[in-house]
């Protein structure tokens, strides 16, 4: 039967058989290697996603780590402007003498009750002082230059009952000192270290 069919036709039939033959025996043989090649490609797909995620995440748990450090330095030079209580009265003193600087009459220095905030606490101060204009206002500035956060308040200004040149007006005015230790700022990782 293949004699009456052309040589070129037979190669053709060949060729085909030949096909049909090796595309059967991958189907058979090696159609299950090649899906758990499809399957282990996903999943290195996959893997790779992941990994490059946790990367993300490894960079930016160094970043966090590096900003936790310079919260932490920040930290320790705002301390230098929050005192501890038991250098509160240091501050209290240091703010008498700026007032005896600039010639002023402190004629009531009268420390208020402690109050807790969030993480610190404040103490007020009441203060009557007689000066001039001028020292008044170089008073406060040598207040707002200090290293230590005092805040002015409540600040009234009037004329001088008795007038001399170093006495022109009389002042009221509250200051309120700011302090904290290690255990209010830091909670329970201050009691770790």
């Amino acid at each position: 039967m293949l004699e009456r069919v052309p040589l070129w036709a037979q190669i053709l039939i060949v060729i085909v058989g030949v096909g049909v033959f090796c595309f059967l025996i991958d189907l058979l043989m090696f159609s299950d290697i090649r899906t758990q090649a499809e399957r282990d490609e996903k999943e290195a797909q996959k893997i790779d996603v992941e990994v490059r995620e946790l990367e993300n995440v490894r960079v930016q748990l160094n970043d966090y780590k590096k900003k936790i450090e310079e919260y932490m330095r920040d930290l320790q030079a705002y301390r230098v402007n929050i005192p501890e209580e038991v250098r509160l009265s240091e501050t209290l003193a240091q703010l008498q003498n700026i007032a005896r600087s600039r010639s002023a009459v402190v004629r009531e220095f009268r420390p208020g009750n402690v109050q807790k905030r969030d993480f610190y606490y404040e103490k007020t101060v009441n203060v009557k002082a007689g000066t001039t204009y001028d020292q008044i206002g170089q008073l406060f500035a040598d207040i707002a230059a200090l290293q230590r956060i005092v805040k002015v308040s409540d600040v009234e200004i009037r004329q001088a009952s008795a007038q001399t040149p170093k006495l022109t007006i009389e002042a009221t005015y509250q200051l309120t000192t700011f302090f904290a230790s290690e255990k209010d700022i830091l909670g329970d990782e201050g009691e770790q270290k």
